[in-house]
């Protein structure tokens, strides 16, 4: 990556005790990428990268994307994105944001099937003018939080202008969304109580399943018994509430595995498993194998490509 970016201007210092997002220039990436190898690891916040020159190829959840000028790409909590190469001219804006921020949003707009479908399919490509709308948003928060930061809080406007940052920054989120659901042909629903419950239990699984594998535990978050909770999830996506667990869990320890030097005792911990032996007979009775295993045939594959 090209850390001389001069679009990517947008960096601000940011107390995150205030404000729950930031921007995040290409240069800062670079940065990361130096000292925790190509991947990042990105658990507890969700955000976009918007693509203004050049071109960044990047994997997520075993597929592969390749991003470039007046591409948005857009990353849901819980993952590990690796970066498998990028051109020397790459420059762009990146926005990171706590999930508590972005998720009630998205939970907002979109019944849960959609808010799937930004998971699975989280890059489309923008027009001039979509991508022009964005970039000017992006600047008026980047403006008015230099102005959060650099008043004192005992200024009787620092509160009004702290709420006004926030604002536009849903106001941002609001527009990706507006022009996700166009470019997709995405329609917004009106949400009843079944599409409350399995959005509910989307946003808590990204947050909660390396702590939290049993369906009852998701259930009792909604005081609804297992069952009912169960057949709602499956009405609503298809799956079974375990089968999205699962689907989650392996998808994420499979990232872990492929993308990471952790030894496979330190994956089983940061999972919850009571043992490394526990995680590899889970592994394996969903995957085939067992974790070191593929570890093993994913390097290979790697070197071989």
């Amino acid at each position: 990556m090209h850390a001389d970016c001069p679009k990517s201007t947008y960096l601000c210092a940011m107390n995150q005790n205030q404000l729950p997002f930031e921007y995040i220039s290409v240069q800062d990436v670079v940065s990361m990428l130096e000292q925790h190898g190509h991947v990042l690891s990105l658990m507890d916040t969700c955000g976009f990268f918007l693509c203004q020159n050049g071109w960044v190829e990047v994997s997520i959840n075993e597929q592969t994307f390749r991003v470039q000028a007046n591409d948005i790409y857009f990353y849901m909590p819980s993952t590990f994105v690796s970066v498998l190469s990028s051109s020397d001219d790459l420059a762009g804006l990146a926005v990171k944001c706590e999930a508590s921020f972005v998720l009630p949003l998205l939970e907002r707009l979109l019944d849960g099937v959609n808010i799937v479908a930004i998971r699975e399919q989280p890059c489309i490509t923008l027009t001039r003018e979509q991508r022009q709308t964005l970039e000017n948003l992006a600047m008026m928060v980047s403006e008015r939080k230099r102005l959060v930061l650099s008043m004192s809080e005992s200024n009787p406007s620092y509160v009004i202008l702290q709420r006004l940052v926030l604002s536009l920054a849903e106001s941002l989120f609001h527009e990706f969304i507006y022009i996700y659901s166009t470019n997709r042909k995405v329609r917004t629903q009106n949400h009843d109580t079944q599409d409350r419950i399995f959005q509910t239990f989307l946003a808590s699984l990204f947050v909660n399943y390396k702590r939290e594998r049993e369906v009852s535990y998701y259930a009792a978050e909604q005081c609804l018994s297992a069952r009912y909770f169960s057949s709602v999830v499956k009405e609503k996506s298809g799956r079974t509430a375990l089968q999205w667990i699962i689907q989650m869990v392996i998808s994420s320890a499979k990232q872990a595995l492929r993308s990471t030097d952790d030894s496979i005792k330190q994956i089983a911990t940061d999972f919850n498993f009571p043992s490394q032996s526990f995680f590899g007979k889970y592994f394996k009775q969903y995957v085939g194998i067992s974790p070191k295993n593929y570890r093993n045939q994913a390097r290979k594959k790697q070197k071989d490509s």
